[in-house]
C-alpha cells in the first residue's frame, strides 16, 4: 500500500483513548546513539565559595546524565505549528519541546493543512524547534544537529524553517546554505517518506555537557576565523535592552556602572554572528543576565569567567551547563526580583541592585585577571 493512500486513510480517524503514548523508541525504524553522557558538578568559581564567604548559585547542582540519539523515522507527518511528528495518525508525544500535553496529545491530521510528499523524495532531517528565532535555541538544538549531520556526510534534505540574516550567516558557514532544504511554513502539516530526529532538537542536552555540541560550537568558531590564539583580555556586559522578557527597570544604571569599571557593553543583536564569535573569543569575564545572549558562551576560550545574574522567578540552570561544557569558570548571583512564582517572562517588581552586582563583578574580575597571568586553563 502507497505511502499517501496510508496517508489518506488515517485523515480525520480518532484515536482511541487507551492508546499508549507513541514515543520515538517505537516509531523509528532505525535509532543511532550518538553519545552517552555522564552526570557532572559544575565547574565554579573558586568551587562556588568566594573568600568573603559568598556562595554561587546553584553550587549543588550537577548536569543531567543523558543518552543522546538519531531515529529514522518512517512515514510520517510533521505538524509545522507544534513542531511534532505523527505516525499512523498519532503524535510521536516526545517530539515536542516544551508543548502544553494537552495541545500534543490532541494533535489530529488536518487535511486542509496538508503538503504531500513529492514523488522520489529523498531523507529529510528535522533541525530546529519551535522557538527557533531565539539565538539560544538555535545554538543548543539546531548547530549540534547540523554538525552531527555534517560528520554523517547526510546528503540528504534539511528541515528548515525561514530563516533570518543571523542563520544564514550560519549555515553558510557550516557548509548548508546551499543544502536542499525544505522550507516549512507556520500552520502546514508536512509529509515525509523518511525522516531523521534528533534528541538536540527538542532539548535532550540543554543541562548535559555533550561533547558533540562542544566539538561543534568549536568547529563553528573555527570556520568563522578563531584560530585559540586570540588575546583574551576582554570584559564584556552582555546588555539584554529592548528584551521584554524578565526585563529589569534600571538596566541602563548598571550598564553606566559595569562601563566605568571598564567593561565593554554588548549589544548582540546588533552584531553579526562573525563579530559575537570574535569577541567572545577574547573575553577574559562575561557578564550578563540570564537570556539567549548568554548563549554566546559557546565561543569563549576554557578559562574564561563567566558572573549570570539570575532573576529569583526563573533559576534556570542552562546557561551553568553551557559554561562547563565549554570549560568556563561559572559564578551565579540570584537576583531579588519580588516575584515568588516561577516563570520566564514577568518583567521584575524590584530595580538591580548596582551596588552589590558591582561590587560581585570586580571580586571576579580580579579573579579572572590572576586566572588569566597564570595561564591556567579549565580542568
Amino acid at each position: 500500500m502507497s505511502f499517501l493512500r496510508r496517508v489518506a486513510q488515517k485523515i480525520g480517524r480518532r484515536r482511541k483513548a487507551a492508546d499508549e503514548p507513541l514515543l520515538l523508541m517505537t516509531a523509528a525504524k532505525r535509532i543511532v546513539e550518538l553519545e552517552n553522557n555522564e552526570s557532572r558538578p559544575p565547574l565554579l568559581v573558586c568551587d562556588g565559595v568566594l573568600s568573603d564567604g559568598t556562595h554561587s548559585l546553584f553550587r549543588a547542582w550537577k548536569t543531567q546524565p543523558v543518552t543522546i540519539r538519531q531515529y529514522e523515522l518512517h512515514d510520517v507527518i510533521l505538524d509545522r505549528s507544534l513542531m511534532v511528528f505523527i505516525q499512523n495518525g498519532r503524535p510521536i508525544v516526545d517530539t515536542s519541546y516544551l508543548q502544553a500535553p494537552d495541545l500534543v496529545t490532541n494533535l489530529t491530521i488536518r487535511p486542509q493543512d496538508l503538503v504531500l510528499a513529492p514523488r522520489g523524495q529523498t531523507v529529510m532531517a528535522a533541525t530546529f524547534d519551535h522557538w527557533h528565532k531565539n539565538y539560544y535555541h538555535w545554538l543548543a538544538h539546531t548547530v549540534p544537529t547540523l554538525f552531527t549531520l555534517r560528520t554523517q556526510n547526510f546528503k540528504g534534505n534539511l528541515i528548515l524553517p525561514p530563516v533570518y540574516p543571523w542563520q544564514e550567516e550560519m549555515l553558510r558557514a557550516e557548509k548548508f546554505a546551499f543544502q536542499n532544504q525544505e522550507i516549512v511554513q507556520d500552520g502546514k502539516q508536512y509529509c515525509f517518506k523518511r525522516a531523521l530526529y534528533t534528541d538536540y532538537v527538542r532539548g535532550t542536552a540543554d543541562f548535559a555537557v555533550s561533547p558533540i555540541s562542544a566539538a561543534a560550537y568549536r568547529a563553528l568558531a573555527k570556520e568563522m576565523g578563531i584560530t585559540g590564539h586570540e588575546p583574551q583580555d576582554l570584559e564584556l556586559f552582555i546588555r539584554r535592552g529592548d528584551a521584554t522578557n524578565r526585563s529589569m527597570s534600571n538596566e541602563s544604571e548598571l550598564t553606566d556602572a559595569l562601563a566605568r569599571l571598564g567593561l565593554t557593553v554588548v549589544s548582540p543583536e546588533t552584531l553579526s554572528v562573525r563579530e559575537q564569535v570574535h569577541l567572545f573569543a577574547q573575553a577574559r569575564l562575561v557578564v550578563g543576565s540570564l537570556g539567549a545572549g548568554m548563549a554566546n558562551l559557546a565561543w569563549c576560550r576554557p578559562g574564561t569567567v563567566v558572573c549570570e545574574l539570575v532573576p529569583e522567578h526563573h533559576q534556570n540552570p542552562c546557561t551553568l551547563a553551557l559554561a562547563t561544557q565549554m570549560g568556563l569558570r561559572y559564578w551565579g548571583e540570584l537576583v531579588e526580583t519580588g516575584i515568588d512564582t516561577e516563570n520566564h517572562v514577568s518583567i521584575s517588581l524590584k530595580p538591580f541592585d548596582v551596588a552589590a552586582i558591582t561590587h560581585r563583578v570586580q571580586q571576579l574580575s580580579a579573579y579572572a585577571r590572576q586566572y588569566a597571568v597564570r595561564g591556567e586553563g579549565a580542568e
